[in-house]
């Protein structure tokens, strides 16, 4: 690659006429097109030859492995600079497509995928096993279709489900990929689609319109527009871009002849951060953050140029796309219990069998003899019970959508429905989660003076003030203050039908520019340069000279500006930080100001200006030009230079603003607490913020007592005063980042005293530190935990918990996208966890239980079958019949629990209480489960002896007696287990028992059974009354003289018995 030094030599005097062309240019004097002409003619001479391009060293052919591994996983993402050329040339060669894709099969690779995973299960491998043994004639007991049947019925549904949600997938990535755009070219603009981009293109994006990859914007409709990145960063306030000055003023066709270039950074995923140099030639501008568009934002307004940096991988959208981590119910770990315990209970049967058999004593005949009875009893494993679950998810996730009362909530993860009815922590944020995020100003604090809004008068005639920017004397100081509302902000004023709003990062800068503009300095509008206010009926406009955004890191903001020859530099930000920058005779004040501010609940910012002389401003901008143009250690070098601006700072006052509480908010946490679920706050807020919104909250009761660690760094201090806390059962719990971070390294002790706390409050939490938090609950107490939050800083937390709960807030939609359910209001957690959460598990619990009855009691039938023939190891069922039970005769009318309801919906709501019941999960544990197996071994013994003693040894007339009774026994189970019989359950009965009678008219050769007359309907009816009639009695007399927890709270509530809506 050709030096640009060595260019310029070479054509000195036509790099000179195309400098002297390119800055008349930029001074609007060129307008003539034989100018024009001429420029284009002489760039066309030079471009291609003096700028830099590819390297022309022979590259190494890839090896064949390479070749396969970029056929599946595209090129690697490169991980050195980049220089790309505007008539594009990219150096290094870079081939990274564009095109997106979320979804995860292709036409290859689904089926196989998609096996894998469902043989990845133990059930589905055990099935499999059994259909693969009965093509060995030593272990064939049966027809084929009783092992095959359901097992190639639950992988096709389960493979149909995959099927259905990737084609969804691919339809909307060819949506995306299939969007048109108008790429520049020699030869004008032509369409090309979001996928066929490369890197070097310059293409342009018109208002609306998606951005397809990461630009910088060339050129502009406007000197500056506007970007929406809520699908982003999920912040709904629009960013301000603004073209690069060096090619703002080309005319179009001149774009890709021009002799520039653009030197950037590689790939990475830091999305608030990017570092260019624009070069051509001669000149060299600096490119920022503010020139960037990242992918899969949106142009809010104007048209712009710009040059594709990075696409496809490469993006900062793709960077920063994590796999995310699968979460699993509790319930899915109880239910391979139950499978575990039941494939012991087999095996355990199958050798006790064995035994009693008394098999010649040859290890082949006892092998042989074993797996048979194995085989005979696989269905106490029901295959269809993890399809039966999961379907039901489906369905609870379904009516939390539908659902009017919580209208706008989102299922984001239809994995763990049933977790949200056995929530025991709840971690939440504060701002925009407890409260509105919607600021009204209540106080200015100056050294002199506080003002509220009883004082609007003096503050208005503060306005009027005629003491120079600068002075000392409390007028003068009052209105700096007030001048500083106005100027020092990102806030931008947009107009909409004639109607004026703002547009800001935070809310808290828009309360200050409404207060500022109730006293009299209204902002009128804002650009990248300049900003123009209406102050004592004047417009000013004042030069942006520099702007340093908000950050987490630095916790303030500031902002150079130039009136009339004037320098002044504004900062604000937290006080924490701002003390550092005032004299120190004034920091005693900002310390115990913010701390009164903060007991009234108040947020605060602390406001200081520097007036600056030319010549200061002029040495320091040569600093920070060298330092945005440096090679090395650009950030380090920038952030010096500003450190040397923020020095010496004088104090003008502090702000304090009022965040309200989110509606029901007091209601929705008494109930969360009444229902037994611990509430830890965590907020980056000041400790006294903080305890003020406990306190109105509720989080803090008013038996409670407040205990404070505060500002502790020694781990011995820090473990004296959790074992007195210890000994205090009944205090809240408020401690700060500085404790919080001292408590991390005893994390076992702290963790161990802290949960036993009903409630806890940690401030000045940084978002590390909340993640860490909820890790660390769920570690020490092995509990479900959920975290609710709103904005970019809580994503950490709520990724983290057991569930993540999302707002849809003013801090935008990162935490909503980040969650596992979001939803609109705080209050939505009423309907959320005590209604739905609660039904979810319960209905799950027995559906899951019942399943395992279903498999169990064909099996104990088959047992006491081999007992009674003398250990003969042939099904009693013939195969259709078994599969025919696994299905169509009882699958629906099974399935149809998940629409069962114990309570009504406000009953639910109105005794918190009733979801206490379910923490300690009593609906499934080892009691249920061998309750349940108790009624399935005595139903399926009585089934077996009664049919064998009505029948004797007519077997043809002993299997179908026993089949039916075993179906009809299956329905009467349902409906005495049911709280709440439905039309549902009553209308697949009916169906199922005509399709059932159907069959054994029909096709009685093929089920291998006997003609059903009304003696033998008789006898069935008979054998299900003794088989289910005692395990119901036995039901009522228990609750009667045992009441559960349930039933005590649920005496004085009566309830519908009789349901017909299913989706309400």
């Amino acid at each position: 690659m050709r030096g640009i030094s060595n260019s310029i030599q070479f054509h000195k005097k036509i790099l000179e006429l195309q400098n002297s062309i390119i800055n008349q240019i930029s001074m609007n004097i060129v307008e003539d097109s034989a100018k024009q002409s001429l420029l284009r003619d002489t760039i066309n001479q030079s471009s291609v030859t003096d700028l830099p391009t590819q390297t022309q060293q022979t590259q190494a052919k890839p090896s064949f492995f390479e070749k396969i591994k970029k056929l599946f996983h595209g090129d690697p993402i490169q991980t050195c600079n980049r220089i790309i050329n505007l008539n594009g040339v990219v150096e290094p060669e870079n081939n990274q497509h564009n095109r997106i894709s979320n979804s995860k099969y292709n036409a290859f690779t689904f089926l196989p995928l998609v096996l894998y995973e469902q043989f990845h299960q133990f059930i589905n491998i055990f099935y499999l096993g059994l259909t693969i043994s009965q093509f060995i004639d030593a272990f064939k007991v049966g027809f084929l279709i009783g092992y095959l049947g359901p097992l190639a019925l639950v992988v096709l549904l389960s493979v149909l489900k995959e099927l259905y949600d990737d084609i969804k997938r691919h339809r909307r990535d060819q949506q995306i990929n299939a969007c048109l755009y108008k790429r520049l070219t020699q030869n004008g603009l032509v369409d090309v689609t979001s996928g066929e981009l490369s890197v070097g293109m310059i293409i342009q994006v018109n208002s609306n319109q998606r951005i397809p990859a990461d630009l910088i914007v060339l050129k502009a409709t406007e000197d500056s527009v506007f970007l929406r990145t809520d699908q982003l960063d999920g912040e709904t306030d629009w960013k301000l871009r603004k073209p690069l000055s060096i090619t703002q003023k080309l005319d179009d066709q001149f774009l890709m002849s021009t002799g520039i270039y653009l030197k950037c950074d590689p790939p990475q995923d830091f999305i608030y951060n990017f570092y260019g140099i624009l070069n051509n030639g001669l000149n060299k501008e600096p490119a920022s953050l503010e020139n960037v568009m990242w992918a899969s934002t949106v142009l809010a307004n104007g048209s712009i140029y710009g040059l594709v940096l990075y696409t496809g991988k490469e993006t900062r959208m793709s960077m920063n796309s994590r796999q995310p981590k699968t979460k699993f119910g509790k319930i899915d770990d109880e239910i391979n219990h139950m499978s575990e315990m039941l494939f012991l209970s087999m095996v355990i049967l199958s050798i006790i069998i064995t035994i009693l058999s008394h098999p010649p004593l040859q290890f082949s005949t006892i092998s042989v003899a074993f797996v048979r009875y194995l085989i005979l009893l696989s269905n106490i494993i029901p295959i269809s019970m993890r399809v039966n679950v999961e379907f039901g998810k489906l369905i609870y996730c379904y009516k939390i959508t539908i659902d009017k009362e919580i209208e706008g909530t989102i299922p984001r993860n239809s994995n763990i429905p049933e977790s949200l009815g056995r929530i025991e922590y709840l971690l939440t944020d504060k701002t925009g989660t407890l409260t509105q995020n919607d600021m009204i100003f209540k106080k200015l604090s100056l050294e002199q003076q506080t003002y509220t809004y009883e004082d609007m008068n003096i503050l208005r005639s503060a306005v009027s003030s005629r003491c120079k920017i600068g002075e000392k004397q409390d007028e003068a100081v009052l209105r700096d203050l007030l001048l500083a509302l106005a100027l020092c902000h990102n806030v931008t004023p947009t107009f909409e039908d004639g109607i004026k709003s703002y547009q800001a990062s935070s809310p808290d800068e828009i309360a200050l520019v409404k207060i500022a503009e109730s006293l009299g300095i209204q902002l009128e509008s804002r650009d990248q340069f300049s900003i123009t206010i209406n102050y004592n009926e004047k417009q000013l406009v004042y030069k942006i000279l520099n702007n340093f955004p908000f950050s987490s890191e630095s916790k303030r903001m500031g902002i150079l500006l130039e009136n009339n020859g004037q320098y002044i530099f504004y900062l604000k930000g937290a006080d924490t930080v701002m003390k550092q920058f005032v004299h120190e005779t004034q920091r005693g004040f900002i310390d115990e100001e913010c701390e009164n501010l903060a007991r009234e609940g108040l947020r605060t910012l602390v406001i200081t200006q520097k007036i600056l002389s030319e010549r200061e401003y002029q040495i320091w901008k040569q600093k920070y030009e060298q330092a945005l143009l440096a090679e090395k250690n650009r950030e380090k070098e920038i952030k010096r230079v500003i450190d040397q601006l923020e020095k010496n700072m004088i104090f003008l006052g502090i702000t304090g603003v009022e965040d309200k509480l989110q509606e029901d908010v007091c209601q929705t946490l008494e109930n969360i607490r009444n229902a037994g679920i611990n509430v830890w706050m965590l907020t980056g807020d000041k400790i006294e913020t903080a305890i003020c919104i406990a306190i109105s909250s509720g989080i803090k009761s008013a038996s409670q007592d407040i205990y404070i660690i505060k500002e502790i760094e020694d781990e011995q201090v820090l473990a004296q005063r959790l074992q007195q806390f210890g000994s205090r059962p009944n205090a809240l719990l408020v401690i700060d980042g500085v404790s919080l971070t001292t408590a991390f390294k005893k994390e076992s002790l702290f963790f161990t005293v802290s949960t036993q706390a009903q409630s806890v409050v940690c401030c000045r939490c940084s978002p590390t530190q909340k993640a860490l938090v909820t890790e660390c609950i769920r570690k020490y107490t092995k509990k479900i935990t959920a975290c609710i939050g709103d904005g970019g800083n809580d994503v950490g937390m709520i990724q983290s918990a057991d569930i993540g709960i999302g707002i849809e807030g003013k801090e935008g939609k990162q935490a909503a996208l980040a969650s596992d359910f979001s939803i609109l209001k705080f209050k939505c957690l009423n309907q959320l966890l005590l209604w739905h959460g609660r039904q979810s598990y319960k209905r799950s619990a027995l559906l899951s239980q019942f399943v395992v009855h279903r498999g169990l009691i064909i099996s104990i039938i088959q047992t006491t079958f081999m007992c009674l023939y003398y250990f003969l190891s042939i099904s009693i069922f013939s195969g259709t019949l078994v599969l025919g039970y696994a299905t169509v005769y009882t699958m629906f009318p099974v399935f149809s629990i998940i629409f069962d309801e114990d309570v009504e919906n406000k009953i639910a709501i109105q005794f918190p209480p009733l979801y206490k019941t379910l923490q300690k999960g009593r609906d499934l544990n080892s009691k249920t489960f061998l309750i349940w197996c108790w009624k399935a071994t005595y139903q399926g013994v009585v089934i077996m002896i009664l049919s064998q003693i009505m029948y004797k040894n007519i077997f043809l007339i002993v299997q179908t007696v026993a089949f039916t009774a075993l179906i009809l026994t299956e329905y009467c189970m349902i409906f005495s287990e049911l709280n709440t019989i439905h039309l549902f359950q009553i209308l697949t009965t009916v169906l199922s028992t005509i399709i059932y009678i159907l069959t054994l008219w029909l096709f009685p050769e093929l089920l291998t059974v006997s003609e059903i007359g009304w003696i033998l309907l008789l006898n069935s009816i008979i054998i299900v009354l003794i088989s289910w009639l005692p395990i119901f009695l036995v039901q009522i007399i228990m609750r009667k003289l045992y009441p559960d927890d349930f039933e005590k709270i649920m005496k004085s509530v009566k309830r519908k018995r009789i349901r017909v809506d299913l989706f309400k």
